[in-house]
């Protein structure tokens, strides 16, 4: 166990929109048995589709009910955690979570960020073997391998693709990068699909990559999440 206060603190981004909270409640456990537990996570949800949104300014600034549960149950994960924030956006930003990650990243200072849909969680090691690995090997940016599982909760395959990142075979929740590629290209922006490949497509070919060449998070391949090949 790597104790906590000990190295680098990691900021770990995790936007969230109308999830089922046993999807909260999972992704949040996973946190909480990572063996490198000295992050900062920021939560931030997504504005309510019921409010204002970038095309209709006419509707006013609301909580419907999931987003009152979900606010919610983070305010006790918060309470019980100081190393959760939770924030909510007053604007709806597609649900897609482009707008909560800039805004995890833009109140921050940290150097390393990794990201966490809450649909998603993580290997106990997972924090620990992306730090391990992008500080040992001095590049910017780092990822790891995933297990895709099914809505029977039934592994359906795995995939470590340890080469220069690509279209289809790299996912948000994989990564974990320096600061300084913010600063250079920017942040994420809204785009209709892969917005994990939208920020990578901009680092690459030049970035300074490595792998874990294992895998240590876990993802639910729910509908309408885009093509994750194996």
């Amino acid at each position: 166990m790597i104790l906590h206060g000990s190295k680098e603190k990691i900021l770990i981004c995790m936007p969230t929109y109308h999830s089922k909270m046993e999807w909260l409640v999972r992704s949040v456990d996973s946190l909480h048995f990572q063996t490198y537990n000295n992050f900062d996570c920021y939560v931030v949800k997504d504005g309510c589709s019921e409010s204002c949104t970038f095309t209709n300014f006419e509707k006013t600034c609301i909580e419907c009910a999931d987003c009152k549960k979900t606010r919610i149950f983070f305010e006790k994960v918060c309470k019980a955690d100081p190393r959760f924030k939770f924030f909510t956006l007053p604007v709806h930003h597609s649900g897609a979570g482009w707008g909560p990650r800039n805004f995890a990243i833009m109140n921050t200072h940290h150097n390393y960020i990794a990201y966490l849909d809450d649909d998603n969680w993580y290997e106990k090691d997972h924090i620990e073997s992306l730090y391990k690995t992008i500080t040992k090997t001095k590049s910017d940016m780092c990822y790891t391998g995933t297990r895709l599982y099914d809505h029977n909760k039934k592994v359906i395959g795995e995939r470590i693709h340890n080469d220069i990142p690509k279209a289809g075979y790299i996912d948000t929740s994989e990564i974990m990068h320096t600061r300084y590629l913010i600063e250079k290209h920017g942040g994420w922006r809204y785009v209709k699909k892969c917005n994990d490949w939208d920020i990578v497509s901009r680092w690459v070919p030049d970035v300074k990559w490595s792998h874990t060449n294992k895998v240590t998070l876990n993802f639910f391949l729910r509908d309408g999440c885009g093509i994750h090949r194996k």
